[in-house]
């Protein structure tokens, strides 16, 4: 079913919403749009993408866009939605100590200078976007800004806080709503709108820094992390002594991803003196050129359009420069460079067919066509300005009006304003799309209908006789959903057999092997609880299953509940279609209260120059340690179907042939240049420059192991301490067989089991106390490491039995906190109520109740390579890598180099467990090594090797029950020592040995 917007936080959303502030020399806010991937400036969004599906708006004024051509349901088109997780529960934004889920502090000296400020001559203008996710009258998920000026040492602050909250600033703004077709006054009464803030004032003297604060209103009272939203937040600051100022410039210097077709915007404002604009010089790439120039009041426009879209990529560079009316004259000059996204660009010719659907009267299908399906009913009857009634169980062909007054239609409706929404940089035929409905189109509707959704929908016969380069085109209004298929298929023979053209799924839904490769096969044949019955993608295609496993180069992955991407005018090379008389079409849509699936401008071309693939984003350089995995992954744009094949140091890599590419066991020849060869019916693009994979190898030791063998003496490193008396009362030792447990891979063992005091009272799913257990102080030994002050990769490994009592229930397994008190720190990792191990709501793999497991977490919190990350293993067999939820260097989940706590938990998530050993190293061990330790064994976890005197002898002790190796030099090459065991004396001997464990 389509997921409803769960409570992901504070979200801010990058671009699609105009400038608000006031006349500015310089805009101290960097990244305000979060447009642009992180770089440090704000420090907690990522992306989330949701479009006016879910919010609706204004306009956006051609004044505070210029050059645009989206109206509001465009608008997030201009970038990518983020997201803000408030980290903190705060519930008053104006105490001393300010609690912030985010901020951003600038230098006003960057702009004006202190002497100009301190003469009272320094103007800020602080102006914003604000969202939330409900009205301010029934739900207090409200965004809340905070403006604060400091003196230079950034810690007293200067003059008053200026404060944005929406729910309790009022302005006098109002705007038209699309969706409703009415004004929304400004007292909020609508949710999901937007409203614009701006402010101005004089900037305190004194002040030399600014601090922009994001959190939610401190009126909210709410715990955890409510959904509310930010754009384009600009902190404007000028001299109002100034003669003149450039006030905006568009595209902004360094911007990427600017439209093909965009148009250069500059603003000057007069201040003190005024634009003369007989003065007005501008060029565009070094060339002179005639921009448009209008004078209105105090701000002079200068427009230009370059006369012809600009290459994919390509970079370029404009310059201004002016002189005002002063006497003497002042002139000033500026110079902005950007960069063009990548785009899509089909130049499509006359059609050989084509339906807009426009001709037809609403409810009916064009002649020839026909559709079924296999849709739950809603509610009966026939009503084409009701998406639940029996109109939409199938394809059906509606009209603009209708579509716009279903967006009323509660419930449901506004879940359609989707429809409206174009995926950016797309031309035709040398224009921008900006918009994919014309009059009518046809769709089939699931979203907020209950039950099912199955909607086919044929075509006519078309004949193609003497007609080649056979493409198909459509405008696509679809949105993914994470259960639900959208696919094109033809025939050549009326319908007897059927040919794969496209397939549209959620990317987690693809299944890939071990190379990376999609398979196609798995992917159509596996079930799912949410997919309409039987439960198999697979089910609602026309391909034969035995043609599953070359589908590969038509699945294409789309993103779950993103009413963006997959706007699209598709284009699709219909290879057997080529001088067939009877070509016919086959559209379906498969879901479970997924969102829709529309079609208009269908057409069929020949085209006898079309466009190659376009590499929209290439791999990027890796590096890596050995024995790990990595990836790498490539984006591109074409018409469909897309091959790719990959290359290593310039030679083809045989069965690599995916959109990503897996490499799961580095060794040292994995490393070198890598590039992929993107193919389709037009042509090849092979991807620049190369990824550069780096293997490395990092010296990763055990400095720690505790088997329990009676007490908590270390077997390598410092004892384990017990954390109170409590701890110790409720720990003992005994064997396997005394304890009336399994033995580990069949032999008795000496293990500790511990009873948390106020844990889950051994009742499956019974809910915790809030009693703390301090657990176990692990004096680890590790040193700092990743680049922190505290232990920013290591690797944990736990030979555990936990018992059936304890099945299902929390169970903690390491605390980075040394104090463990009730309420306070959680602990970093669990196993959860579904048996599973990790930490935020990400959780891998079985641990199942009355086995033994070796359970192992492998963290690097600071790269080189993925990171943060931790790779999760069971019993030798990796269950997980989680890179979400955890924190950068030196925060939550790195640990200090004092000690860390085993099975400590501060609200009593816990329960009983049998502990044979405990295995600490000072980095992430890499997966293979982690995966030949295999299952527990009686003789403990391998890895430690050590050597005493004893009795007079040397005597060399290791654990795991693994083979010794010896050696000559470090360098090898080791041999094993035939009949060693545990304790080992060596031979007499005239020369030095070395020895170690047999590394796996």
């Amino acid at each position: 079913m389509k997921t409803r917007r769960s409570k992901l936080g504070l979200s801010i959303l990058a671009g699609g919403l105009s400038f608000v502030g006031g006349a500015s020399a310089v805009d101290l806010i960097v990244n305000g749009s979060f447009e642009n991937s992180n770089a440090g400036e704000w420090k907690y969004f990522n992306t989330y993408n949701y479009s006016s599906a879910y919010f609706t708006g204004p306009p956006v004024p051609a004044s505070e866009n210029p050059g645009t051509k989206w109206s509001w349901q465009h608008a997030s088109t201009f970038g990518a939605w983020t997201n803000f997780v408030t980290p903190l529960n705060v519930t008053d934004l104006l105490q001393s100590d300010l609690v912030y889920a985010d901020s951003q502090t600038v230098n006003l000296t960057n702009a004006l200078t202190g002497s100009a400020v301190d003469a009272s001559l320094g103007r800020f203008a602080f102006s914003s976007w604000l969202a939330s996710y409900g009205k301010p009258s029934s739900n207090p998920e409200q965004p809340f800004l905070v403006l604060r000026f400091y003196d230079s040492s950034g810690s007293n602050q200067l003059g008053s806080d200026v404060i944005f909250d929406r729910t309790i600033n009022t302005f006098a703004v109002t705007y038209a709503d699309p969706g409703k077709g009415t004004n929304i006054p400004s007292d909020l009464s609508s949710d999901h709108d937007w409203i614009k803030y701006s402010t101005d004032g004089t900037i305190p003297a004194g002040a030399r820094k600014a601090t922009v604060y994001i959190t939610r209103s401190p009126n909210a009272g709410l715990s955890g992390t409510p959904d509310t939203y930010v754009d384009l937040v600009k902190l404007d600051v000028l001299n109002i002594n100034d003669t003149t100022i450039l006030e905006t410039a568009i595209p902004a210097d360094g911007q990427n991803g600017v439209a093909a077709d965009a148009e250069v915007h500059i603003g000057l404002r007069d201040i003190a003196t005024q634009v003369n604009t007989n003065s007005i010089r501008f060029s565009f790439d070094g060339v002179p050129v005639t921009p448009a120039i209008q004078k209105s009041g105090t701000l002079t426009t200068v427009l230009y359009q370059p006369p012809a879209l600009l290459a994919p990529f390509s970079t370029h560079t404009y310059g201004i420069g002016w002189s005002d009316n002063g006497s003497p004259v002042t002139s000033k000059t500026n110079e902005f460079t950007f960069s063009v996204a990548p785009y899509s660009s089909v130049n499509l010719g006359p059609p050989l067919y084509l339906e807009n659907f426009d001709e037809l009267a609403e409810g009916t299908l064009p002649s020839g066509w026909s559709a079924t399906n296999a849709t739950d009913p809603d509610i009966p009857g026939l009503d084409l300005n009701n998406f639940h009634s029996d109109s939409y169980l199938n394809w059906v062909v509606i009209s603009m009006t209708t579509l716009s007054n279903l967006f009323n239609v509660t419930p449901g409706g506004s879940d359609y304003l989707g429809t409206l929404d174009v995926a950016p940089n797309q031309f035709v035929n040398g224009l921008a799309v900006t918009n994919l409905i014309n009059t009518n189109f046809i769709l089939a509707a699931s979203t907020d209908r209950f039950g099912n959704q199955v909607q086919t929908l044929f075509t006519r016969d078309y004949d193609l006789r003497g007609k080649t380069n056979v493409y198909l085109s459509f405008h696509s209004i679809y949105t993914q959903n994470q259960n639900s298929l959208g696919s094109v298929e033809y025939s050549i023979n009326g319908g007897a057999t059927w040919l794969p053209a496209l397939y549209m799924l959620d990317g987690p839904s693809i299944l890939h092997d071990a190379r990376g490769n999609i398979d196609a096969s798995n992917t159509l044949a596996v079930l799912h609880t949410d997919v309409p019955p039987p439960g198999n993608y697979g089910a609602f295609i026309a391909v034969s299953s035995i043609q599953w496993a070359g589908l590969a180069p038509f699945i294409s992955a789309r993103v779950n509940n993103d009413q963006i991407e997959s706007k699209r005018v598709e284009l699709v090379r219909l290879v057997q279609a080529d001088n067939q008389a009877t070509v016919r079409f086959r559209f379906e849509q498969a879901g479970q209260n997924s969102w829709f699936f529309g079609i208009d401008d269908f057409g069929i071309y020949s085209l006898s120059v079309a466009a190659a693939p376009l590499v929209s984003s290439a791999p990027a350089s890796q590096t890596a340690v050995l024995g790990n995995s990595t990836s790498l992954s490539v984006s591109a744009l074409g018409a469909w179907p897309l091959t790719y094949q990959w290359r290593h140091d310039g030679t083809n890599l045989a069965g690599f042939t995916g959109q990503n590419l897996v490499l799961p066991r580095l060794s040292a020849s994995d490393a070198g240049s890598y590039e992929v060869v993107i193919s389709n019916a037009a042509g090849s693009v092979t991807s620049s420059p190369p990824a550069i994979v780096n293997v490395i190898n990092p010296p990763v030791f055990v400095t720690g192991q505790w088997d329990f063998n009676g007490d908590l003496r270390a077997t390598y490193g410092k004892d384990l301490q017990f954390y109170d008396i409590s701890v110790q009362t409720n720990s003992s030792f005994k064997t396997t067989t005394s304890f009336g447990i399994p033995d580990i891979n069949g032999t008795p063992a000496v293990v500790m089991f511990l009873t948390p005091t106020s844990g889950n009272s051994g009742v499956p799913g019974a809910n915790p106390t809030t009693e703390a257990w301090g657990g176990y102080k692990m004096l680890h030994g590790a040193a700092a490491n990743g680049g922190g002050t505290n232990v920013n990769q290591y690797t944990i490994i736990y030979d555990v039995l936990y018992p059936s009592s304890a099945d299902l229930t929390w169970r903690a397994l390491l605390q980075a906190s040394p104090t463990v008190v009730t309420g306070g720190d959680d602990s970093e990792f669990y196993i959860n109520t579904t048996d599973g191990i990790g930490i935020s709501s990400t959780y891998n793999g079985t641990v199942t109740p009355d086995t033994w497991h070796r359970i192992a977490l492998a963290v690097d919190l600071s790269g080189p390579g993925v990171h943060p990350v931790v790779a999760k293993f069971i019993d030798g067999a990796k269950v997980g890598e989680q890179t979400t939820g955890l924190s950068g260097v030196d925060g939550r989940f790195s640990l200090l180099t004092s000690l860390a706590l085993l099975f400590a938990e501060d609200n009593a998530y816990n329960n009983d467990a049998y502990v044979s050993s405990v295995q600490f190293s000072d980095g992430r061990r890499p997966d293979a090594f982690i995966e030949a330790l295999g299952k527990p064994t009686a003789s403990k976890i391998p890895g430690v090797i050590k050597a005493d005197i004893e009795a007079g002898n040397v005597a060399i002790r290791w654990t795991g029950g693994v083979p010794l190796q010896s050696a000559d030099t470090l360098a090898g090459p080791w041999t094993t020592v035939n009949g060693a065991t545990s304790p080992y004396t060596p031979p007499g001997s005239a020369s030095s040995k070395f020895y170690r464990p047999q590394i796996p």
